[in-house]
């Protein structure tokens, strides 16, 4: 079942992240996942990792726009203090920006028998199906 949700682009970059972090710590501890949690897992990180390179992508046009290379670092940009109030509210207008994002629902009782800490339950609390 796919499910709407109304996100900021924080949230989706902030979510994409961690996701991406659950997925690697999940990999290196073994955890297996059922079929379906996994296929459905992948399904929403691939989603919001691909939107989040996205954003990535417009922070860094942003910091170009405003910015000049850094002498003491080719692989830097330094943005000017003159320019630093623009530059922080285009990025602070990019990132509080709303998206709707299809999520695939991850129903609870598919979780059964699968030992998972605290943080990686709060990382996926948002695919998985409400019952209301």
């Amino acid at each position: 079942m796919v499910i709407r949700k109304t996100m900021s682009n924080i949230e989706i970059y902030n979510t994409a992240s961690a996701l991406s972090e659950l997925f690697s710590e999940m990999t290196q501890a073994e955890l297996k996942l059922p079929v379906k949690v996994n296929f459905y897992f992948q399904k929403n990180m691939n989603a919001l990792v691909t939107m989040a390179k996205e954003l990535e992508n417009e922070r860094t046009n942003i910091i170009i726009k405003y910015g000049s290379p850094d002498p003491d670092n080719a692989d830097r940009v330094r943005i000017d203090p003159d320019k630093l109030d623009v530059a922080n509210q285009e990025l602070n207008d990019l990132f509080n920006l709303e998206q709707e994002v299809a999520i695939n629902a991850i129903e609870l009782d598919w979780f059964d028998g699968i030992n998972m800490t605290p943080q990686q339950v709060v990382a996926i609390t948002f695919m998985i199906k409400d019952e209301e």
